[in-house]
């Protein structure tokens, strides 16, 4: 799910890139499921080949063309699969060279993205977990280390104290020598860096934290994505109620800066609104 979302911000943002030049492309929605494939494959080329050129990533994307049916030709057309793009990188013009290096710079800028199933295999970890702490308490048993379940993670870092995580989005802080305990797919991702070390579940130590934090972290977020999802809805449905070809237009130039001069018909500039909605947001 990771790629894919990947996938979708980079074809968008080269979407906007082509409309700045006049050249409009179908959004990601509305794109075929070759094409999108073919953005998915680029995506897993960059992050599977981190320090890839600019060029080799053209030639990648020439083969991918090449293996399903695409040939050179003079416009773009889906139907007859011709591209002008499919040209050696050195004959590419400037601002078409410039897709590539927009192309690989958003995939580096997201690698470290979390996966959205994480969350979900999260939230499914964290409820068995709440659950066996409420069994424990209403049994008035004491929770050793053997009924912990989860992975003991420990902060060993030299000279920082404390550590605050921004990158895997828990929101948690870990304090120098303490014990975490952590769902197993979580626990895993902290373990993957040298200022972690994994405590073993025999070891005489007293758990400093069985995680609720990071579902009240998650659970915050989701409800931000939804706001901001219900803002996104609101807008959209606004454009589309607009009922003049001169109004689409004032609100593309006053909310995102562009001048649109073509005489296109009214579908198509709240086509292009909706797109720029997509791509930066509610401005």
């Amino acid at each position: 799910m990771k790629i894919g979302l990947i996938a979708a911000i980079a074809y968008s943002i080269n979407v906007a890139y082509c409309a700045s030049m006049g050249d409009e492309q179908l959004s990601w929605d509305n794109a075929p499921e070759s094409i999108k494939k073919g953005v998915e494959a680029g995506v897993s080329f960059h992050l599977n080949n981190p320090d890839t050129t600019t060029e080799q990533s053209h030639e990648e994307w020439l083969k991918d063309k090449a293996e399903n049916g695409w040939v050179y030709g003079d416009v773009k057309d889906l139907a007859n699969k011709t591209h002008p793009n499919i040209l050696p990188y050195a004959e590419l013009p400037p601002e078409q060279r410039a897709k590539d290096h927009l192309f690989k710079a958003v995939v580096n800028l997201l690698k470290d993205l979390p996966d959205p199933d994480d969350y979900l295999e999260l939230s499914h970890q964290l409820v068995k977990l709440q659950q066996q702490v409420l069994d424990s308490q209403k049994s008035t048993t004491v929770l050793t280390q053997k009924q912990v379940v989860g992975v003991g993670v420990r902060y060993i870092h030299k000279t920082r104290e404390r550590f605050y995580d921004h990158l895997y989005g828990t929101g948690l802080t870990f304090e120098h020598g303490v014990t975490v305990i952590l769902p197993e797919a979580t626990a895993l991702k902290f373990l993957g860096h040298t200022e972690f070390e994994r405590v073993d579940a025999n070891e005489n130590t007293e758990p400093a934290l069985v995680d609720n934090q990071v579902s009240e972290n998650i659970e915050q977020k989701q409800k931000e994505e939804r706001q901001q999802e219900d803002i996104i809805f609101d807008e959209i449905e606004a454009i589309k109620i607009m009922r003049t070809k001169d109004a689409v237009k004032e609100y593309i130039k006053s909310r995102y800066g562009d001048e649109i001069q073509e005489n296109l018909k009214l579908a198509d500039l709240q086509a292009i609104a909706i797109e720029k909605v997509h791509s930066f947001g509610v401005i």
